[in-house]
């Protein structure tokens, strides 16, 4: 218990330094002028892009979620976010003499957390005839909190002095996890209209990425046997766990080391198929300018993508540690301060294996990014509305993973040209249900997946925010340009 204490602090030291949070971005990835931002759900997305060309110079997307701590909607406002000095309010909670920012929830359900942020860079999409191309650039900051035991919650936020459930006995035989990874990715993709004949196309897509790892942290833990005996004092009966760490700060002296930019690197790979079931019978493209690429429009269709599969090898400043089924007693834990991290993992292992070396397996690990199932369902009602059926469900390989909450969500949106406007209705985590409200003026697009956040119209437990600047070229645009007959444009832009 102590242990996972220690490594939240040290996810809260490389988090906050960049807090900016994100998730799904559904009013930016699900339309038809979607373009190089589509291929975060699905890669063989793009070809049924609106637009041959579309290139994107900025986005940011924000996003935090939680089931444990709030803030009372009475108290509640997104303006303190931009008031200088503001002070939160505070409560005392009724024990010792800490007080308080933030309420939290007093049931039994496990408790799980997710920040988020991407740093959108430049990306392009070009598409030609039954080709398409992008290259992405990115980065991204994730942290997870994973099935954590209600019990563990609070003593990690009230202390060890939470009265209630000191001496008691808590076996948590269910596995639990924290992790933390922030990278910079380079992503190429590559789509290809595999069968096209008739009403039916089917397009496969794929994206590789670069990987370079800037910091990674995580605690996973298997069994957990422990009594709190009081507010000094844990007795830990069993614990099964593993441990990694790579951040940007010397071991020794906890001072930043900039020593290199990038503590290990990897791949990650997407993988995407998309039926789409067309409104006119598929005909061949023949052109002799990019601009004049027929749109072929739909009834609906169909995608099912993997996406964010692989993981960052973390060399560089690593440690991992193993605790396998072992015991300690911790006496007068309070009082225990630490001078450095290096003092930190020492001590660790002297108490559960009684010398500084035992508990070190490695100066290196892996950890794996946030991969998730990615479906999607898209129907066209009217001339200019449609509405969209999106899963995220996540997927684990590894332990040492980053976890993504699942996510169902239903979008309506009206689309043009020059204006789209999109109303997502999501359940987050199969618990939370939300509404967001995204709109797109031509290259601009701005947009949040739960209004609430904005409000006090509940209780706050988290935000999310996302934005884009993008310049795009549509199918079938010669004739926006100049007066002359330009390939086959019976089929250009709504």
């Amino acid at each position: 218990m102590w242990l996972c204490r220690c490594v939240l602090s040290l996810l809260l030291l490389v988090t906050f330094p960049a807090l900016t949070r994100g998730q799904s971005m559904y009013g930016l990835t699900l339309g038809n002028y979607a373009g190089v931002n589509n291929i975060g759900i699905n890669p063989s997305g793009i070809q049924n892009s609106k637009t041959w060309l579309d290139i994107q110079f900025f986005g940011m997307e924000q996003f935090v979620q939680n089931n444990f701590l709030y803030e009372k909607k009475s108290d509640y406002s997104f303006s303190h976010f931009f008031q200088g000095g503001y002070q939160w309010p505070t409560h005392s909670e009724g024990y010792g003499t800490e007080v308080r920012n933030f309420y939290h929830y007093e049931n039994l359900k496990p408790k799980s957390a997710y920040i988020s942020n991407q740093l959108l860079g430049p990306s392009a999409m070009l598409i030609y005839g039954k080709h398409a191309f992008a290259i992405t650039t990115a980065f991204r900051n994730l942290v997870s909190a994973h099935n954590l035991p209600y019990e563990l919650a609070n003593f990690l936020y009230l202390g060890l002095n939470y009265k209630p459930q000191q001496m008691i006995n808590y076996n948590d035989v269910r596995p639990f996890s924290f992790a933390q990874m922030a990278w910079a990715e380079i992503g190429l993709t590559y789509s290809y209209e595999v069968y096209g004949r008739a009403f039916n196309r089917i397009n496969a897509g794929i994206t590789v990425k670069r990987l370079f790892g800037y910091a990674g942290t995580y605690v996973n833990v298997s069994n957990l046997n422990y009594t709190v005996i009081n507010d000094s004092t844990v007795h830990v009966a069993n614990l099964k766990a593993e441990m990694g760490m790579s951040i940007p700060v010397d071991y020794q002296t906890d001072m930043p080391a900039g020593t290199t930019a990038f503590r290990g690197g990897g791949f990650g790979v997407d993988l995407g198929v998309t039926y789409t079931r067309l409104l006119r019978s598929h005909q061949e493209q023949y052109f002799t300018k990019l601009c004049a690429q027929r749109y072929e429009d739909y009834v609906y269709r169909i995608g099912l993508a993997l996406v964010d599969v692989g993981g960052i090898r973390f060399n560089s400043n690593a440690q991992k540690l193993v605790i396998d089924n072992r015991s300690s007693y911790w006496d007068q834990v309070t009082r225990i301060k630490f001078k450095s991290i290096n003092q930190m993992i020492d001590t660790i292992s002297i108490k559960f294996y009684g010398d500084k070396t035992s508990a070190k397996v490695a100066e290196k690990f892996t950890l794996w990014l946030p991969s998730a199932l990615s479906v999607q369902f898209d129907y066209h009602l009217t001339m200019f509305t449609y509405i969209n059926a999106s899963l995220i469900y996540p997927v684990t390989f590894a332990k040492a993973s980053v976890t993504r909450p699942a996510e169902l969500t239903i979008t309506p949106r009206y689309e043009r040209r020059w204006l789209e406007v999109s109303l997502p209705v999501s359940l987050y985590d199969w618990y939370l249900p939300r509404v967001g409200l995204a709109m797109r003026v031509y290259g601009f697009t701005i947009g949040c997946d739960k209004m609430g956040g904005f409000f006090n119209f509940s209780d706050f437990t988290g935000l999310d925010f996302y934005f884009s600047i993008k310049f795009f070229l549509d199918k079938g645009s010669c004739r926006l340009r100049n007066n002359k007959h330009c390939g086959n444009l019976e089929f250009g832009p709504g």
